[in-house]
């Protein structure tokens, strides 16, 4: 990976590609598409190799609203008043494990469009390859630009979705670096703290973790464990309460 570099206005296709190669749907490219229309992204990074996008994240505002009760899918309800008892296991939202899943079935149909976004997504690649095979290869060095996508508003609180890579280039590093860097210019940015829903054991390795002990909750029913923060700045949770709200364009990505 050459650099990391905030989104540009001519990017928005080519993070459309790495978006809906990396889920393999179209969801999370549209909710994209839908925060930039409306100017609700507070950072929007790149990585590139080879001047080719290869990987994306974003941040938005996390939205904090005292009017909810926590719905936690796992254990007791945060405070006394929304205590419920918990769902059967099978009904809550876990993140995938770390290992490779088993191969489910699927109809020839499936088959057929997988093996598509494979081969555009490998014609991307070779495309980029051709295109700078007489150049030198340049060291690999991260970069970041002073200012990021936004504009100059200073969030408080933000979340972090989605962050994508290439299928072809996946666990390689390319995300874990997204991620950092992304920390990085958020907390330069002035947030306090940032939230996301994930894997905890690979969050857990950039500092995130459980926002259940901090008496903060998430708007949509999750597992305490998926629910994570990390402050950029010590302290900067003491006396917060609430449940936090995503941008509405979030909330469709299931």
């Amino acid at each position: 990976m050459d650099s990391i570099r905030p989104e540009r206005p001519t990017d928005a296709a080519a993070i459309r590609r790495v978006l809906d190669g990396a889920f393999g749907r179209a969801v999370e490219g549209t909710a994209v598409e839908e925060l930039r229309a409306r100017r609700a992204l507070v950072l929007s990074l790149a990585a590139l190799r080879d001047e080719l996008i290869i990987g994306v994240i974003q941040f938005t505002d996390a939205h904090f609203d005292h009017t909810l009760e926590p719905k936690w899918l796992d254990l007791t309800a945060a405070s006394p008043s929304a205590a419920a008892p918990a769902p059967p296991p099978s009904t809550a939202r876990r993140p995938a494990r770390r290992a490779e899943p088993e191969v489910p079935w699927v109809s020839l149909e499936e088959e057929f469009e997988r093996e598509r976004r494979e081969r555009e997504m490998e014609e991307v690649l070779e495309a980029a390859r051709s295109a700078t095979k007489s150049k030198p290869r340049t060291p690999t060095v991260m970069t970041v630009a002073p200012h990021a996508t936004g504009g100059a508003r200073s969030p408080k609180f933000v979340v972090l979705a989605p962050v994508a890579v290439l299928p072809k280039l996946q666990r390689r590093g390319i995300g874990s670096r997204l991620v950092q860097t992304g920390l990085v210019q958020v907390a330069r940015m002035n947030a306090d703290a940032v939230f996301v829903l994930g894997d905890p054991a690979y969050y857990g390795r950039f500092g995130f973790r459980s926002a259940r002990p901090f008496g903060i909750a998430c708007e949509m029913p999750v597992s305490e464990d998926v629910f994570q923060v990390r402050e950029l700045r010590p302290g900067a949770l003491e006396g917060v309460r609430g449940v936090v709200r995503f941008e509405p364009e979030l909330r469709k990505i299931g």
